[in-house]
């Protein structure tokens, strides 16, 4: 009976410490995040609905440097003769080696900024890291107007000046107000309304979910008037609005805790405007994505049909193509999602023929 009893305490013993063990490794959560404001207010948003969500969690945010934020100089503007797209600056690429490499377990991104397939290095080989979930709902996925004095596009100055290192922004200003100056003006958000304050410029076109994120749109005591662009003046980069968090392809345990908190229709809306993207970007002749966007709307109240437009683009904003499709929400389903972002490329693509950015 001793001898009995010995061993269950062994037992019971041993499965204590197996349970404190687990509890050690398993209830932590390294998040990997650039160390810009914007980033680090996104990423506590994921680890505040992680935490939320599951008591037992210990999520712990961990910046890091991005090449794209070293070569910009974070804390201050740089004006530089060539846009990002065609300067092929990397948002990603250091964090996305910290996640490979086990240093993080999830990176919280802004999707805007996650580089289409074929351009996501990390993956060159084989698929080592993919997007664990979309959060949600989605920020206003449209650009704004920053200025002191004007409102819109339409109302700035002839020859104006705009800041914006965006050629995706770039291209459909020029189509809309070709007499406007565009300044490639990089840096963080503070830093860029610096140079507007400094009267540097006439507006800065941002997007208006890192604005809402950082608190600046809700901020009563704001000079500059904010003004979101209609989307058929200016369509949205794919993704924008979204905040997506990628983790290992191989680590089942974080990708199954990571469905629990992906949005449904956030899914949906990114997996269309990403497979239109990654359909499209071969076309590029730059290190860069070329001029494109795409915003996939779901349903308003009352209505069945998602929506997307797409649009490519000429540098100069000369000549702009765009593609519209929709979706009933009776069929609305991730491999329904891919198909119509697809279609729509092959459409626009049609439309573009090979020389179109030539």
């Amino acid at each position: 009976a001793l001898l009995q009893s010995a061993s269950k305490m062994n037992r019971s013993t041993s499965l204590v410490v197996l349970f404190v063990l687990h509890c050690c490794t398993a209830l932590s959560l390294r998040i990997g995040t650039r160390s810009s404001k914007l980033a680090q207010t996104q990423a506590r948003q994921f680890q505040e609905l992680i935490e939320r969500r599951h008591k037992g969690i210990k999520a712990t945010i961990i910046p890091i440097d991005a090449s794209g934020d070293k070569t910009g100089a974070i804390d201050k503007t740089s004006t530089q003769q060539l846009p990002l797209a065609i300067q092929g600056v990397d948002f990603t690429g250091a964090l996305d080696e910290a996640l490979a490499d086990g240093i993080v377990d999830v990176v919280v991104h802004s999707l805007k900024d996650i580089p289409p397939a074929n351009r996501w290095r990390i993956n060159a080989h084989e698929p080592r890291i993919t997007i664990g979930a979309y959060l949600g709902p989605r920020e206003n996925p449209l650009d704004v107007l920053v200025s002191r004095e004007y409102k819109s596009i339409e109302s700035l100055p002839v020859g104006g000046k705009v800041g914006s290192a965006s050629l995706r922004r770039q291209a459909q200003l020029l189509a809309c107000r070709p007499d406007l100056e565009i300044m490639n003006i990089r840096g963080n958000v503070d830093a860029r309304l610096t140079a507007l304050d400094r009267g540097e410029l006439d507006g800065l076109v941002l997007a208006c979910a890192g604005l809402k994120r950082l608190g600046i749109l809700s901020d009563d005591n704001t000079s500059y008037k904010c003004n979101p662009i209609p989307a058929d003046v200016l369509l949205p980069g794919a993704g924008q609005g979204i905040i997506a968090v990628t983790c290992r392809e191989n680590d089942a345990t974080t990708k199954s805790l990571l469905r629990e908190v992906d949005h449904h229709d956030n899914r949906i809306a990114a997996t269309t405007e990403r497979s239109f993207l990654d359909s499209v970007d071969h076309l590029s002749p730059w290190s860069g994505r070329p001029p494109v966007a795409g915003l996939m709307t779901p349903p308003a109240s009352g209505e069945e049909l998602w929506h997307f437009r797409g649009l490519l683009a000429t540098p100069d904003g000369k000549e702009v193509l765009t593609v519209n499709k929709s979706l009933n929400n009776n069929n609305c389903n991730e491999a329904a999602a891919l198909n119509l972002g697809r279609d729509a490329a092959a459409d626009l693509l049609t439309q573009a023929k090979d020389d179109f950015l030539d």
